[in-house]
């Protein structure tokens, strides 16, 4: 009586193991599907947050390659579709990649922009730069440039770009403080620092 217990007892052991191996691969593939989505809400953020700079002040080759970033999101998309979510994962990795490239790219654009606002803006001011907040807006202006080059340096491209924003920004308002109209070529810089798109 005894060994047929034990025997009935072993049996539940093996049908038990049997099933949770058995289950083994619905629960990585939950594991994998969960993965794969979160890393998809990820990317299609990023791609959403670059929209604004790049449609803005993004040279062919940028615009070119956040198209390309744009395919790469839908093949990532019809993998989770198709239930191949390591496939996806893989693709989502390389559109990271090439995310942090796009801006990185883009953040040059911006600093020399930025750079060549605030020599210009201070050119045609300089009769105001006995204004205290004038001449304080110049500073400001320069100061964010120099900090932009430096977080470029140091591959924090996203952070160079909102700090190019802030120097444009002083650099317009310069032109408030001095009593003197913002010129129209800098109507595209006043929606970007909006996070706006430009419209024509």
């Amino acid at each position: 009586m005894y060994t047929g217990r034990m025997i009935r007892k072993g049996f539940l052991h093996i049908i038990m193991l049997f099933l949770l191996m058995s289950g083994m691969p619905n629960i990585l593939t939950a594991s994998d599907l969960s993965d794969a989505t979160a890393m998809r809400q990820k990317c299609e953020e990023e791609y959403r947050a670059l929209e604004i700079t790049v449609k803005n002040f993004g040279n062919p080759f940028v615009l070119r390659r956040y198209e390309d970033a744009g395919v790469m999101l839908k093949e990532a998309k019809l993998c989770l579709a198709q239930s191949r979510y390591k496939d996806a994962m893989d693709i989502y990795k390389k559109y990271m990649v090439l995310n942090n490239q796009i801006y990185k790219d883009i953040s040059v654009d911006y600093i020399n922009r930025a750079e060549t606002m605030y020599n210009n803006t201070a050119k045609e001011l300089v009769d105001y730069y006995d204004n205290e907040k004038v001449s304080h807006y110049f500073r400001l202006a320069k100061q964010n440039v120099d900090d932009a080059k430096k977080a470029a340096s140091a591959n924090n491209y996203k952070l160079a770009i909102d700090l190019c924003r802030n120097s444009k920004k002083y650099s317009i308002e310069s032109y408030r403080i001095a009593g003197q109209p913002v010129p129209d070529k800098y109507k595209k810089d006043i929606s970007d620092n909006n996070k706006e798109l430009y419209r024509e």
